[in-house]
């Protein structure tokens, strides 16, 4: 597997969404996938066309990859059915809403149970979202317990 992906220390401005990405250790080998696909790469730059209404990303965790096992063939589409072309906020994953992800590679179905906000995408397993959202440039990540094979 390639190094893991850093951010430039000596950017200027606002932070852009893979700067502040960069920094989150407990999501490494997600911001690594990420980094192999170029349109996923625009989205969490703030470059994207496909992202003109914002970007909500749901970033598996470490822990998540692993237990998914091997590496999937299809890392691109799997790492896709983790974007949403749109900023999908906390309060409204807790009432219930549902969306497409980037390139309609799966339907995500929010709902709350017992405080806990989930999601699942199509039939796969569910998967907690954990936090309040960390927001940077036009884009906001949610740390997930699940990869969406």
């Amino acid at each position: 597997m390639p190094e893991h992906y850093t951010f430039d220390t000596s950017a200027q401005g606002p932070p852009r969404l893979i700067d502040v990405l960069a920094k989150e250790k407990s999501a490494t080998i997600a911001m690594d996938a990420i980094m192999q696909s170029e349109s996923l790469v625009r989205a969490i730059s703030g470059d994207s066309t496909g992202f003109k209404n914002g970007l909500t990303l749901l970033l598996p965790t470490n822990e998540a990859f692993r237990q998914a096992g091997p590496t999937p063939e299809n890392l691109e589409l799997v790492m896709q059915r983790h974007f949403i072309p749109q900023v999908v906020s906390l309060k409204s994953m807790a009432s219930g809403v549902t969306v497409a992800s980037y390139e309609d590679a799966a339907v995500l179905r929010f709902w709350s149970e017992d405080g806990v906000v989930n999601v699942q995408a199509d039939s796969r397993e569910k998967a907690q979202v954990s936090g309040a959202g960390v927001q940077a440039g036009t884009g906001t990540y949610f740390l997930v317990n699940q990869l969406f094979t």
